[in-house]
């Protein structure tokens, strides 16, 4: 583990330095939770060991969680999985201290995408730099990827399912990264029982080859509600920063993930006013609230926040998203209930086994169709 750890450090004093001719990075999703975040982290370290062949052997091969630091330090779970291993939050790369431009017009760029495989628009640059995909989304037909790269998407219930095999598999594991990796599967599948649907075959497969080969011993319904509660520790949050703590950008349209069921968050003192402001300032004809709580017994909800003038595009949204399965193949089982909120659609969400994930798609074509 400590080598882990130097190796985390070196990565960072050599960025900041500016002691490398050939750079490779790591890159996590745009919301940066804990599975972009550990993924990253021993995929990276891997490549630094032992290097891709598209690699060179000079690169400065480095991680990157792909927020702000600022809004790393939202991620609660995140925080609270890389303190229990003493791993420094002060060693990690965010975003907001790379100049991608200036690595790609003075340095020999490569990229692996982990956990996503369509760019966002501020990270659109490195499209001709990536050389490996590794991400368990359903498959976007309008990423364009050529045939070099090295495409591994499953659709699993965690991308930390497919670094953990491929690790098992090149016998790199150690203990503390078994862990993480093992943490991480629990928490996306929400404690890897079947009846909450988010756990597939190799996920399990993969879970239960770490418990025995390191001797994980502890319930995983213990590890789930442990992270669960770190993930839920927002009381030095306020609603705004909520918006903020796990975000993806669907275009112009901010998808925000709620540790609480949207119903709670519009409860909140000022929510109304931050969301509001939350629009103001992304230049957001829409937000998606996505909401959920995992406390006892699954349950999720979404709320649709609108501009008056964005009126058309809400109500294709709406459409797509209550006819979902003759769509795209699945059911959300949405319920629209009435609010005293203006501008804002409630939707109950009786199909739990759905998760943003399948959101994401319709949101996509809906924008789309407004274009056409």
């Amino acid at each position: 583990m400590e080598d882990f750890r130097k190796y985390l450090q070196h990565a960072k004093d050599s960025l900041v330095n500016d002691s490398f001719k050939d750079i490779h990075i790591v890159l996590g999703n745009e919301s940066c939770d804990l599975d972009s975040c550990i993924c990253s982290l021993a995929l990276a370290y891997y490549l630094y060991k032992k290097r891709h062949s598209k690699i060179p052997c000079s690169a400065l091969v480095v991680a990157v969680q792909n927020v702000s630091k600022e809004h790393f330090l939202f991620r609660s779970d995140n925080c609270f999985v890389l303190q229990e291993l003493n791993i420094p939050l002060e060693s990690l790369i965010y975003r907001d201290s790379l100049d991608l431009n200036y690595f790609k017009k003075s340095k020999s760029l490569t990229t692996t995408l982990v956990d996503h495989h369509v760019l966002s628009s501020k990270d659109d640059l490195l499209k001709d730099t990536v050389i490996q995909i590794f991400d368990h989304r359903p498959i976007d037909l309008t990423a364009k990827w050529d045939d070099s790269i090295l495409k591994k998407i499953e659709q699993v219930g965690s991308c930390a399912t497919i670094i953990a095999e491929k690790l098992l598999e090149e016998d790199f594991l150690f203990k503390e990264l078994a862990w993480l990796l093992y943490e991480v599967i629990v928490y996306d599948t929400v404690g890897l029982l079947p009846e909450n649907g988010r756990a597939k075959e190799l996920d399990i497969s993969i879970a239960s080859r770490l418990e025995e080969k390191y001797g994980f011993k502890e319930d995983r319904k213990t590890v789930y509600q442990k992270l669960w509660r770190a993930h839920n520790d927002v009381s030095h949050l306020t609603p705004k920063q909520l918006l903020n703590k796990d975000l993806k950008m669907i275009e112009t349209i901010p998808v925000p993930g709620l540790p609480m069921l949207v119903i709670d968050y519009l409860k909140l003192e000022d929510a109304r006013d931050s969301i509001n402001k939350f629009s103001d300032e992304l230049k957001a004809p829409m937000i998606v609230l996505i909401g959920l709580d995992a406390t006892d017994v699954v349950k999720r909800d979404v709320g649709i926040y609108y501009k008056p003038e964005s009126t058309k595009l809400k109500d294709i949204l709406l459409q797509k998203l209550q006819n979902s399965q003759e769509l795209k193949g699945y059911d959300f089982m949405f319920c629209e209930v009435p609010t005293s909120f203006p501008n804002i659609v409630y939707l109950e969400q009786n199909n739990v086994k759905l998760t943003r994930k399948q959101i994401v798609p319709l949101v996509l074509d809906a924008i789309k169709e407004l274009k056409h």
